[in-house]
């Protein structure tokens, strides 16, 4: 007479989980590139929406606007003619946002002459103009902890900020 028993033993059951274990791991992993992805692309879109509505700000109030670009974050500020400086904008959108993630952001902006808007000490990058222009510019966003294709928002300062991938 044998004597069989249903079930599984001791060493099957552990590996079993050994191998659930594992594919998880690379489904998490895998899954948190995504996320620094889909966070590197709302930061380009955030700020491409930003300078538009700073546009249309600094056109319906009659105003220069400015975009600050530095290893902090961003920032936008508006020219106050009578002191001949720029004051940092505190209220929503337009408020300082600083990096999440470790960003490298480089931005080739044309120079314009400080007559234009005065003696100000400290000029910023990207300046949107009450006419609705704006300095035309390229800013390249690269995440500097991982490897992908950067981001690039630029505007010729007559047309809508474009976003799009830049190609390696």
């Amino acid at each position: 007479m044998t004597n069989h028993r249903a079930g599984f033993t001791l060493i099957e059951i552990l590996v079993v989980v050994l191998v659930v274990s594992i594919i998880m791991g690379v489904v998490v992993g895998s899954f948190t590139g995504v996320d620094k992805e889909q966070e590197l692309r709302g930061f380009a879109e955030r700020l491409a929406l930003r300078i538009e509505m700073a546009r249309d700000r600094a056109l319906q109030r009659n105003q220069e606007w400015g975009l600050y670009i530095d290893e902090d974050g961003v920032r936008f500020a508006e020219f106050d003619q009578i002191n001949a400086e720029w004051l940092d904008r505190v209220e929503r959108p337009f408020n300082n946002e600083s990096y999440t993630t470790s960003l490298e952001i480089r931005v080739k902006a044309t120079e314009f002459e400080t007559q234009l808007l005065g003696e100000a000490k400290e000029l910023p990058e990207i300046v949107l103009f009450s006419s609705g222009e704006t300095t035309p510019f390229e800013i390249e966003i690269e995440p500097t902890d991982w490897a992908t294709r950067p981001w690039l928002l630029s505007s010729d300062g007559f047309s809508r900020t474009d976003l799009d991938r830049v190609d390696i």
